[in-house]
């Protein structure tokens, strides 16, 4: 009788150590802006963002479930607990009763504009003089200058397709487009099937825009900042840097 209960006993602990593996390495339900390569390709699942998170998941023992959606509504999904992660999250944001991760990405947000226009931005303030086409929620990204800027310009509008933004330029349909310059310089390629940095004036007159995961579990959040740092010392990073042709 004893050695049955013993037997017993080590079977459900198995058991129990199982689901508990299975638990841990179960699929992770992350919210993911609509496409917006290199970043992020949603045709193929891939992306530097996608990629990079990917690697970093696995090495914590869990795979990603990609939740597309507008780049407006990754932050609610968050907040609303229909994910357990969010991508690309800056700060300004309220996520509560989620909470961020450490920086994971930089986006180097520009003003460009097509060369022989005649446009010349020094500040943020002159974007108001000029026609302005931007990513969603650049408003709110960008900061107060930005801001005022967008309201006084002649035409404003954000888009959450940022082939329209540059398909406008190119059309001579806006003065300004608002967005990441490796975003650019990708859908530019993509478009017109070479490359176009050459034919656009580029106005840095933003700041570098820090990003980072929104998280439900505190957990879940530190193990991460962890194997991030861990993962940007490794050769892998920087050939993931090349792969996508970024400009710094």
């Amino acid at each position: 009788m004893y050695k049955y209960f013993i037997k017993s006993l080590l079977s459900i602990t198995l058991i129990s150590c199982a689901f508990s593996d299975i638990a841990n390495a179960e699929k992770i339900n992350i919210a993911v802006g609509w496409t917006k390569p290199p970043y992020v390709i949603e045709k193929d699942n891939s992306g530097f963002e996608i990629d990079m998170l990917k690697v970093i998941f696995k090495n914590m023992g869990h795979e990603l479930n990609l939740i597309y959606a507008p780049f407006g509504r990754s932050h609610t999904l968050l907040k609303q607990g229909l994910v357990e992660v969010g991508m690309t999250m800056s700060l300004r944001l309220n996520i509560s009763p989620a909470v961020f991760s450490n920086s994971y990405i930089t986006y180097q947000n520009v003003a460009i504009s097509l060369k022989g226009r005649g446009i010349s931005i020094k500040n943020i303030s002159e974007l108001s003089k000029h026609t302005i086409v931007a990513f969603q929620n650049a408003s709110i990204y960008l900061g107060e200058d930005y801001l005022k800027a967008s309201k006084h310009s002649s035409f404003y509008m954000e888009v959450p397709d940022q082939r329209k933004q540059v398909a406008m330029l190119l059309k001579g349909r806006t003065d300004i487009v608002v967005m990441d310059i490796n975003i650019f310089n990708h859908l530019s390629k993509e478009i017109l099937g070479k490359d176009h940095m050459n034919n656009v004036d580029v106005h840095r007159v933003f700041p570098a825009n820090e990003y980072h995961l929104g998280f439900y579990d505190e957990t879940l959040k530190s193990q991460f900042n962890k194997e991030l740092i861990e993962y940007k010392k490794t050769d892998s990073y920087q050939q993931l840097i090349k792969k996508y042709h970024f400009i710094q």
